[in-house]
């Protein structure tokens, strides 16, 4: 199926393989009781989701487990390959990285991606829409002219890699300044400006910072109150091979002037010596808590991962400090056959979109290896766009070992019923409530607690049929969990219906 340019030249939409979701437990639990003798001061959650990827709202668990789950490959993968088909040694343009919006005014999907030639000696900023974020058109915008006729680019700063991180700002006082992008420009990242997102004023005295790499990504932050930028910083090590990549933060209030507290991704002694290497990490807000979509490159040495990329799972509190989630473990892994377009590297696009109850993850993905472009080698690399696809919340669940319990912290809550987020398709799950005692609350009790079953983004929870836990507001409580082989994403507090 082709459904990309006017005239059907520039891209083609390929059949793909469907991929099953992989669950990689994480045994990070100890089979202990609710201490209630000593609770803590109640942690105030108001409505606001809760989930799962640390301990902060968990007290304790029982033969429960926390698991990263991955999201699921489309099955048309990849969805854009951009034609004329690259050639080794060739002007002909493939895709390495971007970003991806969905525009709530215009209802359109809208693309930003880095168009590199075989050499990566000569790349430009290409643009892309969409009305269901799976057919794509490559327009033709007669901003940039290009010897083999690509209709659709924008943005060209003479040579080199872009690794253009591109949003659309939500607080822009300045229409010429709607849109706002950060690049590579020489050794550093330069800043640029847009009023619709396909004509672009690059500002010469500014950048984020005087030293970088690739790729990038930047996001109006909107809790920070503060345009938050990641950035690739390089350090020299010698006992590995080459320098190490790691993550830059750096921040603005007006997207000109930049400071940075420093380095927020490292690798350490965890990291296998072959994968400690961190090209870039796109980010996303997400309820109460930010994730991070780390590609990590695994150096050339041995095993299956021998100069290839994958991404990881990172997640932040407060935007700023960053932990890796379920172990180091891989979030979006490469294709698994030689010759699958993501059988090499995946960059991870800035950033993942809700949509519905699904969480949409585009990427690049790459047949070839890291080096495959080197001189010495000379081998095709590719570079197309992909999509992977998780369920709300689902990140990470809480998966019981059969039957097992989770008890919560003490919490303060503001909503009038309990809403949790869970798959228990063959299985069941009791919610009871407890007070700060430890004891079930009159009402709320597992005796009363009804069963539920099946798989939702939203069940809601009752007692005896009650779903109403408005009198519960305000006070002290603690949730215990009963699960029987399901799998728990989240809970929150809602508006009674």
């Amino acid at each position: 199926m082709t459904a990309c340019s006017s005239d059907g030249r520039r891209c083609r939409r390929g059949s793909g393989v469907s991929w099953l979701s992989t669950l990689v437990i994480a045994w990070v639990a100890a089979d202990t009781g609710w201490a209630a003798e000593k609770p803590d001061a109640p942690i105030d959650i108001g409505t606001r989701k809760q989930l799962f990827v640390d301990d902060h709202v968990v007290a304790t668990t029982k033969n429960v487990y926390r698991v990263l789950n991955q999201p699921v490959k489309h099955a048309a993968n990849p969805l854009i390959e951009l034609e004329p088909p690259q050639k080794v040694g060739g002007d002909e343009l493939v895709i390495v990285s971007g970003s991806v919006i969905y525009d709530q005014e215009e209802r359109l999907f809208k693309m930003w991606y880095e168009a590199a030639n075989y050499a990566w000696t000569h790349n430009y900023v290409g643009y892309a829409t969409s009305k269901d974020g799976l057919d794509w058109d490559l327009p033709d915008l007669g901003v940039i002219d290009h010897p083999l006729g690509y209709p659709n680019l924008v943005f060209d700063r003479g040579g080199g890699e872009m690794s253009p991180g591109v949003f659309k700002d939500p607080v822009a006082k300045d229409p010429q300044r709607r849109y706002k992008m950060i690049y590579r420009n020489g050794k550093g990242i330069g800043i640029a400006f847009s009023p619709d997102g396909t004509h672009w004023t690059p500002v010469k005295d500014k950048s984020v910072q005087p030293v970088s790499d690739s790729p990038n990504s930047v996001l109006w932050d909107p809790r920070l109150r503060k345009y938050v930028a990641h950035t690739r910083h390089n350090e020299s090590n010698g006992a590995v091979a080459n320098s190490l990549r790691q993550v830059r933060h750096s921040e603005s209030d007006d997207f000109l002037n930049w400071t940075s507290p420093g380095i927020i991704m490292r690798a350490d002694e965890k990291d296998p010596i072959n994968s400690r290497q961190f090209y870039n990490m796109e980010w996303m807000p997400y309820g109460d808590v930010y994730f991070g979509f780390l590609s990590v490159y695994h150096v050339p040495g041995s095993g299956p991962s021998w100069d290839k990329m994958d991404v990881q799972l990172t997640f932040s509190r407060d935007g700023r400090t960053w932990q890796r989630a379920g172990d180091r473990q891989v979030f979006i892994p490469n294709g698994l056959n030689p010759g699958e377009f993501d059988w090499a590297m995946i960059f991870c696009f800035q950033h993942p979109i809700v949509v519905d109850d699904e969480i949409w993850f585009y990427y690049a993905g790459f047949s070839g290896l890291h080096w495959a472009t080197a001189t010495q080698r000379q081998e095709w690399q590719g570079g197309a766009l992909g999509l992977a696809k998780l369920r709300l919340d689902g990140f990470v669940s809480m998966d019981p070992g059969g039957q097992g319990t989770l008890t919560t912290k003490p919490l303060r809550m503001s909503g009038e019923r309990l809403v949790a987020n869970a798959n228990a398709t063959y299985s069941s799950i009791q919610i009871e409530i407890l007070g700060a005692d430890g004891k079930p609350i009159e009402g709320f009790s597992v005796k009363e607690a009804d069963l539920i079953t099946g798989d939702s983004v939203r069940h809601t929870a009752t007692w005896n049929g009650n779903a109403n836990v408005g009198s519960l507001k305000g006070k002290p409580i603690i949730l215990r969990f009963h699960l029987d082989r399901c799998k728990l994403y989240s809970f929150a507090f809602g508006a009674g219906e």
